[in-house]
């Protein structure tokens, strides 16, 4: 997957988007280049990963293009075409929808580490199921900049 050139776009929302261990790995491998969801923001977002159990931190920054909302068998199809699902299986994910998103990854860059348990204590974080809106925790938002910020400089 390619490196970010550096630069937070001013006219992007920054989430901070859950995501599981596989999925993850996928991504930073380069194998998953669309992060599938039943629901979604409809415009181009940029988010900083949560990485669930047991991992527990928030470990990169991903710029993501313009998801593409559409029937679930397309979803499926693009699932398919890029090897990371099957039309079963996102079927079976999005069952009882008409409409899904599929979220193109354009890049991604790993930062140092935040653990839960510091998120917890010093950021009052809760982990989000699917995603949150960094705005609501400024803080938090300023942390996570400098330590993206850092990761460019080092690349």
């Amino acid at each position: 997957m390619q490196q970010l050139e550096f630069e937070i776009p001013e006219d992007k929302r920054i989430i901070i988007l859950s995501l599981q261990p596989d999925p993850y790995r996928e991504i930073l491998e380069g194998s998953k280049k669309h992060e599938f969801r039943r629901k979604f923001l409809s415009t181009s977002v940029n988010a900083f990963i949560y990485v669930s159990s047991p991992i527990k931190e928030i470990t990169a920054y991903i710029e993501f293009g313009k998801p593409i909302i559409d029937k679930v068998e397309n979803i499926g199809r693009i699932a398919e075409l890029e090897g990371s699902g099957s039309m079963e299986g996102i079927s079976r994910y999005m069952n009882g929808l008409e409409t899904g998103f599929a979220i193109p990854i354009i890049s991604i860059r790993e930062i140092e580490p935040l653990t839960l348990e510091e998120l917890r204590k010093t950021y009052r974080f809760t982990a989000p199921q699917s995603y949150i809106h960094l705005e609501s925790n400024p803080k938090l938002k300023a942390t996570l900049i400098q330590r993206l910020k850092a990761a460019a400089e080092m690349s």
